[in-house]
């Protein structure tokens, strides 16, 4: 049996480790295993970071980009941005530590015909971020925490570049251990039916912060969380601003665990109720953390649109069309959604409603309200929790 196989993922053709080989007890493909790293249930991620890539040339009215995977492995995220968008990609270059990944990295060059327009270096990331800038698209896509990396990604991304981080520590960013939350970003996490959007606010709040203290900022445009990671992309400022930026967009969020209510809590030392004004009970915190909008409306919007229209001749997956078009519907709702299990579980309700009729419930009565995608079960509204809920038993 050979150690490697040739995928076709997008346009890109991949060689990459034989799946298998390195199979866990249950015969799922455990990627940690292989000697170079290929993860396939990240293939949305990469769906949609292709699309992103079209999207970020159109909005900034960039062309011919400049595109660095700074932890490329197989070099599967950069060659495919650069073979699905070969009008807007000019040169990428994909860097990792491991001598092995860049003969992998270099032979899905070769197997894709993009000699003369992607690199392959085999160098320590942050050392390559510190000595070469100018990207006008840095991607930092790590096993883990990204936290390492933030700083000389934002050093080596241009002005007006986009930044994309992904992080897939995922149970300390969504509560399960929030001293380790704390130790990496700087930032309380908290284990609440909407972990995953506290958690993506962390990640912003610590690449926001991250930016301010090299006299720069950023600007969220497009936050998406699926399966075991969360990814922002933030465009980044090589200027100075009034408390780096921070101002107004950083704060606490304030949790009833009995109610569900929840209330962002904006600035840097905010004035935190200790108990719930509802019930009594002892609030929880987590923080700090981003409070500002998760998405440019406009990207957002411009995302899902290519996507829809690319679906085909990408061949990208069905998923990412529906998460696309789902980010680009919640994008002017409420934070921190609810769930309808939790509600139903809180508020003792007979039957869990469906998120989807009970959005369309909510809309037909005049509460604006959306479904959201960081969960299947999750939505928006403005309405206190007893509300929703006394809506929820009225359906039934």
């Amino acid at each position: 049996m050979s150690d490697y196989v040739v995928v076709e993922e997008g346009l890109a053709r991949l060689k990459v480790p034989n799946p298998s080989l390195y199979r866990d007890e249950r015969g799922r493909f455990e990627p940690a295993w292989a000697p170079v790293f290929f993860n396939p249930r990240m293939r949305l991620s990469r769906d949609v970071g292709s699309v992103l890539v079209k999207a970020y040339a159109l909005y900034s009215g960039r062309s011919r980009l400049r595109v660095l995977d700074a932890l490329a492995a197989t070099g599967a995220r950069g060659i495919r941005y650069a073979v699905e968008n070969r009008e807007y990609v000019g040169s990428v270059v994909l860097n990792d530590l491991s001598p092995l990944a860049a003969r992998i990295a270099e032979e899905n060059v070769r197997l894709n015909g993009l000699e003369g327009v992607a690199q392959v270096r085999n160098m320590d990331a942050s050392r390559l971020m510190l000595e070469e800038g100018g990207f006008d698209i840095v991607e930092i896509d790590p096993f883990g925490t990204p936290a390492p990396f933030v700083d000389p990604a934002l050093r080596a991304v241009s002005h007006n570049g986009m930044l994309c981080v992904t992080a897939t520590d995922m149970p300390p960013l969504l509560g399960h251990y929030p001293y380790t939350s704390l130790r990496k970003y700087f930032s309380w996490s908290l284990r609440t039916e909407f972990s995953r959007e506290t958690g993506a606010r962390i990640l912003l709040y610590f690449t926001a912060r991250e930016a301010a203290k090299l006299g720069k900022r950023v600007y969220p445009l497009y936050t998406q969380s699926s399966d075991h990671y969360i990814r922002v992309c933030v465009k980044v400022e090589n200027r100075e601003a009034e408390a780096g930026g921070l101002k107004g967009s950083v704060g606490y969020v304030e949790y009833c665990p009995r109610g569900l209510h929840r209330r962002m809590a904006v600035g840097v030392v905010p004035r935190l109720r200790e108990r719930c004004p509802v019930c009594g009970v002892k609030l929880l915190y987590a923080g700090p953390l981003w409070v500002g909008s998760l998405w440019d409306r406009d990207f957002a919007v411009l995302v899902a649109r290519i996507y829809r229209e690319e679906l085909g001749r990408r061949r990208l997956s069905r998923r990412g069309e529906k998460v696309t078009r789902l980010i680009a519907s919640e994008v002017d709702a409420p934070p921190l959604y609810y769930t309808t299990d939790s509600l139903a579980s809180k508020y003792g309700l007979a039957r869990e409603p469906s998120a989807a009729k009970l959005v369309e419930r909510l809309s037909e009565s005049g509460f604006p309200a959306s479904l959201t995608h960081f969960d299947s079960k999750g939505f928006r509204s403005s309405l206190p929790p007893e509300k929703l809920a006394s809506v929820a038993r009225a359906m039934g």
